[in-house]
């Protein structure tokens, strides 16, 4: 198998998984709908999606991306290897984030998106933000960022990616929530993670139960 189909096939495998979590996680979120405020005070949610690259990005620059970071790996990371490979990385990356989406080249985001128009209604809240960890649109250091230009005075941020153990909740966006909490010493923000293990529980439960329904009429 040659490497582009390699590329091809990881891509659209991560789709399928990070789908159905999307999918999972509705129903657990709107248990956030209470966020307490002060008088006045403006709350902020920024949803925080995977992130997969456009259907439409060139093969040819995703295979690009992946050496490079191949590369940079093996050299030690970003502060050991060559500046060159790290800053064509890093405009790589952000030509994928600012590739135009549409529900057609990037259903998961179309997805995650959807989502947080019905927190948006469900829970009343006045900003709603969607970025993503990677790959696509804005990073959450940006998205917390935009919030709060908005006038948001409490940020909650809030994983689709509902499970324990996973890098990229656990380590990468809360990295990304205290960096960002050092940088806004004076607005309270809060990484609403993890997600209770009943709760999840019980949804996927009555998952389960639907589709065996469907399936029995």
């Amino acid at each position: 198998m040659n490497a582009d189909v390699k590329v091809l096939g990881y891509v659209w495998s991560r789709t399928l998984f990070v789908a159905l979590l999307v999918a999972a996680v509705g129903v657990a979120l709107l248990n956030f709908a209470g966020v307490s405020r002060a008088a006045g005070e403006k709350v902020g949610v920024v949803v925080v999606g995977h992130g997969l690259a456009a259907r439409d990005f060139p093969r040819e620059k995703l295979l690009e991306m992946r050496r490079l970071h191949a590369q940079i790996t093996e050299a030690g990371g970003e502060k050991k290897a060559p500046s060159e490979l790290v800053e064509r990385l890093h405009a790589l990356e952000r030509e994928g984030r600012q590739w135009k989406r549409t529900p057609e080249n990037d259903p998961y985001d179309a997805s995650v998106k959807a989502l947080a128009a019905r927190m948006k209604e469900l829970g009343g809240y006045d900003i709603v933000e969607v970025c993503h960890n990677e790959a696509c649109g804005l990073d959450v250091d940006e998205a917390i960022d935009s919030v709060i230009k908005k006038g948001a005075g409490r940020v909650v941020v809030l994983s689709v990616m509902v499970i324990k153990g996973g890098t990229h909740a656990e380590y990468d966006i809360f990295g990304k929530v205290e960096k960002a909490k050092r940088e806004h010493p004076n607005v309270r923000i809060t990484y609403a993670w993890p997600f209770d293990a009943e709760q999840l529980a019980r949804l996927f439960v009555e998952q389960v139960n639907r589709y065996q329904r469907i399936a029995e009429k």
